[in-house]
């Protein structure tokens, strides 16, 4: 894995519902995973995230919003890209944003261990 620009092994992950219900537990374990946690908000002046995690304006049904907060991320947790079993149609603009990728499972050799 390379090194992140402060010499750490961490990676930078966004994490959307970052503040939901899921979302929440998903950031405490990867703030307890020593990796850097950007948080997708529509209204970072509301959000209540943990200490340590950045927050970044964005909303996934707007494309065009998406590009600073994907800046420098190296993993992404899209916690609403899929409901009941299919693609949240709101939520398709920002999946074709990451090139039809962002709700698959990475494959065995896409994931250091």
């Amino acid at each position: 894995m390379a090194l992140s620009d402060d010499g750490t092994n961490a990676m930078t992950i966004l994490v959307t519902g970052a503040t939901g219900n899921v979302g929440r537990h998903v950031v405490e374990e990867l703030l307890g995973g020593g990796h850097k946690v950007r948080a997708l908000t529509r209204d970072p002046a509301r959000a209540l995230v943990p200490a340590g995690v950045e927050v970044a304006a964005g909303d996934l049904a707007v494309p065009d919003s998406l590009a600073s907060a994907l800046e420098g991320v190296t993993a992404m947790h899209p916690d609403h890209l899929r409901r009941r079993g299919r693609r949240s149609a709101a939520h398709r603009p920002a999946d074709r944003a990451a090139g039809g990728q962002s709700g698959r499972p990475a494959g065995d050799d896409a994931v250091e261990r």
